[in-house]
C-alpha cells in the first residue's frame, strides 16, 4: 500500500538524492517537508512531493540555478514547457559561444608571449578575412584619444550585440608624409563571429598582402619599427600600396608598463614593376 508520507532517508533512497541536498533544500526554503513530528523531531515528505524532488533534479540537469527552480515552483510552473527549455537553451548556447571566443583572444595573448625575443620578426603575409565592427574618425592620437575610441568601440560592440573575436586593431588613413597626431583620421576596429548580422558598422576586413613587423614598448617609438620595416621592403622588392595597420597583441588593458606592450604592425604592400 502506498504511503502518505516518507521519511528524509526514505525519499533519499527513492529519489538518489543526498540526505544533506534535501536538507540543504529544506534550509533554502527550495522544498520543505509536508509535516514534522514534534515530539521526535522528524521530518516528513508527502508523496506528491517525490514528484517535486525529481522535478528539481530535472531542472538542475537543464542548467537551471537555484534561484530560477525556486521562481520556477512558486509560480506553479513546475512542468517542463518548451518554452522554459528553448529559452535556457538559447542562454547556454550564449554562454558556450562566449567561452569560446574567450579562448579564442587569450590564445591570441598567449601566441603574443612567444614574440618576448624582442626580434621584429618581419615578412610578407595575406591576411585572411575576417568580419570586423568599427568607428572611423578624426582626433587626436594620444592615449586619450585612443582611449575615447576603444570606448567608443566598446559600446558599439554592445549596441550590436557582438563579441570581440580577437585583438582591437587601427587602420591609419592619413598620408604617413603628413600626419597630424592633434587630428589623425583613424579607424578602430575588432573582429567578431562571422555570423554577425549586417550593419554599418561592420565591414569585411583583411584578404590582403602585408609586410609585418613586431614592435615592442612605447607607441611613441614605433617610427624606429616602421623604418626598419621600410627598409626590409625595399631590399625585397615591396612598396606601400595602402594604409598602416596596427594590432595591439599586449596593450595597457593587460599591462601598465609601456615597455611591456607588444604591437604587431602591418603595412600593405606589392610586388614592384
Amino acid at each position: 500500500m502506498e504511503k502518505e508520507y516518507y521519511t528524509v532517508g526514505e525519499v533519499s533512497k527513492l529519489c538518489d538524492i543526498p540526505v544533506r541536498t534535501l536538507h540543504y533544500y529544506d534550509e533554502i526554503g527550495l522544498l520543505n517537508p509536508a509535516k514534522k513530528d514534534g515530539d521526535t523531531g522528524y521530518r516528513y515528505y508527502g508523496k506528491s512531493q517525490l514528484l517535486h524532488v525529481n522535478i528539481i533534479k530535472q531542472f538542475k540537469v537543464q542548467g537551471y540555478n537555484i534561484k530560477e527552480i525556486k521562481e520556477r515552483l512558486a509560480n506553479h510552473s513546475a512542468s517542463v514547457s518548451r518554452e522554459a527549455l528553448q529559452q535556457k537553451l538559447s542562454e547556454i548556447k550564449e554562454d558556450i559561444e562566449g567561452l569560446i571566443l574567450l579562448k579564442k583572444r587569450l590564445e591570441y595573448y598567449l601566441n603574443a608571449l612567444n614574440y618576448q625575443d624582442h626580434q621584429p620578426h618581419i615578412h610578407a603575409q595575406i591576411i585572411p578575412q575576417v568580419k570586423v565592427l568599427s568607428i572611423r574618425k578624426k582626433g587626436a592620437a594620444d592615449p586619450v584619444g585612443f582611449m575615447k575610441r576603444f570606448a567608443g568601440l566598446e559600446t558599439l560592440l554592445k549596441k550590436e550585440k557582438c563579441n570581440a573575436a580577437g585583438p582591437v586593431m587601427a587602420v591609419y588613413y592619413d598620408d604617413y608624409h603628413v600626419y597630424d597626431p592633434l587630428n589623425a583620421d583613424i579607424e578602430v576596429c575588432v573582429p567578431v563571429q562571422e555570423d554577425v548580422k549586417e550593419s554599418d558598422n561592420i565591414r569585411d576586413f583583411g584578404n590582403r598582402e602585408v609586410v609585418s613587423a613586431i614592435h615592442y614598448g612605447a607607441y611613441c617609438k614605433e617610427y624606429q619599427t616602421y623604418g626598419i620595416m621600410m627598409e626590409w621592403m625595399e631590399k625585397e622588392g615591396y612598396e606601400m600600396c595602402g594604409n598602416a595597420i596596427e594590432k595591439y597583441l599586449i596593450d595597457p588593458v593587460l599591462t601598465e608598463h609601456e615597455e611591456e606592450f607588444i604591437t604587431e604592425l602591418m603595412i600593405p604592400v606589392r610586388k614592384k614593376a
